[in-house]
């Protein structure tokens, strides 16, 4: 951490004098994204330029910094008329929830790790509550405050107790699942992002919650672990993990709680990629480890990138139309042109199409995936060819989803005054998005020659493993660009040849329609519903449907809810429980003086006998 000392102090004072000019907002914002800016900049050059033994930190921490400066400048726009008398709060616990995710990945101890791990959770949840006027934002803080704190809970019983590896593991497993949102532990993902302002959650789902995976690695696999049993685990619950995700995810009408779901998938694909990586090393399989690692690597990075600049662009949404409501959007794309263009960029990147950066990344795991299907090892081959399946339905599934998120918010015509009358948003907001596509479009180009630089430097012993994988993307990099810029001729000459041409734009042919309106397209909901009824079984959806009665009607609607099962039929006989458990204990207290004392004699009383007792 020493080597950070100076970026650290540098935002933790813009935290503190944003906090006492929290009466002057200007001068709040101006403190507190300045000092983060100097901050984050200086870490970015010394992360570059320093090399430490093991590169793991530093993969973890690179998303960390890159989101922090893009989600800084967005909140600038985003705050303006939305909270900006607030700014002093805001800048306060941004700035200190991007100090506590640094030294998250530099903690030398376990000590220091819980310690930044608990202020982490408590600033965002700060965060996540900043519309403190929003009964939805109070209920998803408490859920993701809980959960970070039942995290902790599993996290101190890791760090304080001799356990078995095998159990400390399944501990470790639970505590950073709750962070990383594993089924049954992403209860709260799909609650605090929508509740949480955009730049906000784009640094928790770009860079927080991978942080998950950096605590799983260091304190539950390399304390000792069996790596051919945390391979399968990671495996197997990383494929349930992403198809369930981006199942959820097709289903939601919300644009972020589409993006929440998303991100589940994607710790899924990164959970999937580990675990191959863990079963080449199990196996002894160097060129099975060396992809899988590799890949988890690059998708880590990826993820970070788009997923961020996803976020920030729902949030330049909100900001124009005031909604997040997909069915109450639509046309976006004419008068929001720049965000609309890279938000599609994202997406159809993040889907894993090629030539995109994300196919780039998610190749790697293709590699595994195959290397594991011809290893001649029967389980190993069952596995692998499951995780190359289902890895290429949730690609499917993704592209199906995204194309719903864009479909139904930029194109086609607006569904309401909001989306008629949206407009742009300013710079501060367009950039970090645009720079955030063309940094991953950068990570695809320079993802061939990052391979060979860490096999070189950091693992010598599988150069060769890390070389041939160098050339494959050198190849996937190469084709990409080529494709990109084929595209962008083609786009050229074809602009180039209708102005030439004088042609006459106007409407299609509306079928005897004066004009289409927006009553004739698809919403969100009914794009999304052949999906939905086709995984009904999981989604078990409940509508309500006044339906079409006449040739001309004025009145047909549908409204779909889609509870998250994990929470409907788990969590909430859970909470249940404990309440009911609670309701019995609260009779304890009393009020009474002479009541407490006895319960305090007798506490002592037994802990003496027990001393007693171990004694002999």
């Amino acid at each position: 951490m020493e080597r950070f000392f100076l970026p650290a102090l540098i935002i933790g004072a813009g935290a503190l004098a944003a906090f006492l000019l929290k009466r002057k907002p200007v001068a709040a914002a101006v403190a507190g994204c300045g000092a983060l800016t100097a901050g984050a900049l200086s870490a970015l050059a010394l992360t570059f330029f320093t090399c430490t033994a093991y590169p793991r930190s530093d993969i973890f921490l690179l998303p960390v910094l890159v989101l922090a400066l893009a989600a800084g400048f967005h909140s600038l726009g985003y705050l303006s008329g939305h909270g900006s008398e607030r700014s002093g709060y805001y800048w306060c616990f941004f700035d200190l929830t991007v100090l506590a995710m640094i030294f998250v990945t530099q903690a030398q101890t376990s000590m220091q790790f819980l310690l930044a791990w608990e202020i982490m959770g408590a600033a965002s949840f700060a965060l996540v509550i900043f519309d403190r006027e929003s009964v939805k934002a109070w209920s998803a803080g408490w859920i993701y405050l809980i959960a970070c704190h039942a995290g902790a809970a599993f996290l101190i019983t890791v760090f304080c107790f001799p356990l078995a590896p095998a159990v400390l593991f399944t501990l470790a497993l639970i505590g950073f699942g709750l962070k990383i949102g594993f089924p049954l532990l992403h209860v709260w993902l799909p609650e605090a992002h929508p509740a949480a302002p955009a730049p906000v959650s784009a640094i928790m789902s770009g860079a927080m919650i991978e942080l998950g995976f950096l605590g799983l690695l260091t304190y539950g696999i390399f304390m000792g672990a069996n790596w051919m049993l945390a391979g399968w685990v990671l495996t197997v619950l990383g494929i349930i993990t992403a198809v369930g995700g981006i199942i959820f995810a097709v289903a939601q009408s919300n644009l972020k709680k589409l993006l929440a779901y998303s991100s589940i998938e994607n710790m899924g694909i990164l959970s999937t990629a580990l675990g191959l990586g863990l079963l080449g090393k199990a196996y002894d399989l160097d060129m099975l480890m060396v992809s899988g690692f590799a890949g988890a690597g690059a998708h880590l990075m990826n993820h970070a990138l788009l997923k961020g600049g996803l976020f920030l662009a729902a949030g330049s949404v909100f900001k124009a139309t005031g909604t997040l409501d997909m069915d109450e959007m639509g046309g976006l794309l004419k008068r929001m042109p720049r965000t609309g263009t890279f938000f599609i960029f994202h997406g159809l990147s993040l889907c894993g199409l090629p030539p995109s950066s994300g196919f780039a990344a998610e190749f790697l795991i293709y590699t595994a995936a195959l290397v594991g299907v011809t290893s001649g090892i029967t389980p190993l081959i069952a596995v692998s060819a499951a995780a190359l399946v289902f890895t290429a339905l949730t690609g499917g599934v993704a592209a199906a989803a995204f194309a719903k998120a864009i479909g139904a918010v930029f194109c086609g015509e607006p569904r309401s005054e909001k989306a008629a009358n949206a407009g742009e948003v300013s710079m501060c907001m367009r950039m970090p998005v645009v720079m955030l596509f063309l940094a991953s479009f950068a990570l695809m180009i320079a993802l061939p020659f990052a391979l060979d630089f860490v096999g070189k430097t950091y693992f010598p012993i599988y150069v060769k493993e890390f070389q041939r994988l160098s050339q494959l993307t050198s190849a996937v990099a190469f084709f990409s660009c080529c494709a990109v810029a084929l595209v962008a001729v083609f786009t050229v000459i074809h602009k180039m040849l209708v102005c030439k041409s004088g042609q006459r734009v106007s409407i299609t042919w509306d079928c005897g329609y004066a004009k289409p309106t927006a009553k004739m397209e698809y919403t969100a909901t009914s794009f999304s519903r052949s999906i939905v009824d086709f995984f009904g079984f999981l989604l078990r959806p409940e509508r309500k449907t006044v339906p079409v009665k006449e040739v001309f009607p004025e009145n047909a609607s549908i409204e779909e809810n889609i509870e998250d099962g994990g929470i409907s039929r788990f969590w909430q006989p859970v909470f249940s429980l404990f309440g009911k458990a609670a309701d019995k204990i609260h009779v304890l207290q009393s009020g009474s003086l002479h009541f407490y004392l006895l319960v305090l004699v007798i506490t002592l009383l037994a802990m003496l006998g027990f001393a007693v007792m171990k004694g002999n």
